[in-house]
């Protein structure tokens, strides 16, 4: 079957978003701790809160209220990360066929080219996806968000949400079997309840394959932690669906609960170094239910209005809403044809104290040499 290219092209971006939308290769565990949100502002709006737990004071009845007021959080204004990939599509054998003429086009021409298209598009969110992800990593590894141009984003958490706890006595690494696992377990538990300010009692704990065998050779794992196994079909968290990351079972420490995931995911530099997301030294804990981290993204620029108008500003940049944004246009030159996908997200803890990081291995491990 034959259709007319007018025709055609919209049939083309309809079968290369369908094939967008429904390629996703990119790692996304530690992303699903985060809800997105989408705002048309260049800029994002960041608060940090931390919240007390003072106890109300009586007063006598003719007495007038007490006054309180929320100065216990932080509002700031960034530029989030923009990113912006794109390819050229005259370089594809097909363009000529649908954008290059005004014959008649079969049905099959449109669907290969539009999958070919979607593939790529796909392809380039994956790198977006992946940044994501890496900023998501730097959240619960150190709270600053390290940016290519400008300032790097610092949600200040607080230093001791973030211990080595063989840093004075090395016999506490997990290398060690007789590690007091149990006592850093509760510690961490400790500091999100007494400055998170919430009373859970179920954590996520994220950990590196190997500091999961350093675990299991703990006395305290073998013999104290109560260890169950978890099916996924077992939980509705949010990170059941996620791709990167394994859960391996519960345990139990002190008067808390622990699910432990392993994640030992990679990405690729630009020059070329394969690359952890995760120290695979360190785990994070965070409260399976009651944080509030968002991925936050900040408007992308659109050209508006008529090229072909002379007079005035015939077009001009507005900022719109969206986790991403597509565009394509024809160079000045006319001797190119660009796509692009982009985006502007940033990875906020908005509740920062309820995310608690332990360095748990080191090389002067007893039982590592």
């Amino acid at each position: 079957m034959s259709i007319p290219t007018q025709q055609a092209r919209k049939i083309f971006t309809d079968i290369t978003l369908e094939v967008y939308r429904e390629n996703i290769p990119a790692p996304s565990f530690l992303r699903t701790f985060f809800e997105t949100r989408t705002s048309s502002s260049l800029y994002t709006s960041i608060e940090v809160q931390r919240g007390t737990e003072y106890v109300a004071s009586q007063v006598l009845r003719e007495q007038k209220a007490n006054m309180n007021g929320w100065d216990v959080s932080t509002e700031k204004k960034f530029k989030p990360p923009f990113y912006n990939e794109g390819f050229d599509i005259t370089q594809m054998d097909k363009y000529d066929i649908l954008f290059g003429s005004n014959n008649n086009v079969s049905a099959n021409q449109i669907a290969t080219f539009g999958e070919e298209v979607g593939m790529k598009y796909a392809d380039l969110r994956a790198t977006i996806e992946r940044a994501k992800e890496l900023q998501a990593s730097q959240v619960f590894d150190t709270g600053t968000v390290v940016t290519k141009f400008g300032t790097n984003i610092d949600f200040g958490r607080r230093a001791t949400s973030m211990v080595d706890v063989g840093a004075s006595d090395a016999t506490e690494y997990w290398g060690n079997t007789s590690a007091d696992v149990e006592a850093q377990l509760i510690a961490g538990a400790e500091h999100i309840r007494n400055y998170g300010k919430i009373g859970v009692s179920e954590f996520n704990i994220v950990m590196s394959g190997a500091a999961f065998v350093d675990l299991k050779k703990t006395t305290f794992f073998k013999d104290l932690a109560n260890f169950d196994k978890v099916q996924l079909t077992d939980i509705t968290f949010p990170q059941k669906d996620a791709f990167g990351a394994a859960l391996h079972g519960r345990i139990s420490f002190g008067a808390y609960v622990g699910y432990i995931w392993t994640y030992d995911e990679v990405y690729e530099t630009s020059a070329g170094v394969i690359t952890r997301y995760w120290d695979e030294d360190s785990l994070f804990m965070v409260p399976v239910t009651g944080t509030r981290f968002r991925m936050a993204h900040g408007g992308f620029p659109q050209i508006m209005g008529n090229p072909a108008q002379t007079e005035g500003n015939p077009q001009f940049i507005t900022y719109q809403a969206g986790e991403y944004g597509f565009n394509n246009y024809i160079t000045e030159d006319k001797t190119s044809h660009i796509f692009e996908i982009k985006s502007a997200p940033l990875a906020v803890p908005v509740t920062v104290d309820m995310i608690y990081t332990a360095t748990v291995r080191g090389t002067a491990n007893p039982e590592q040499g």
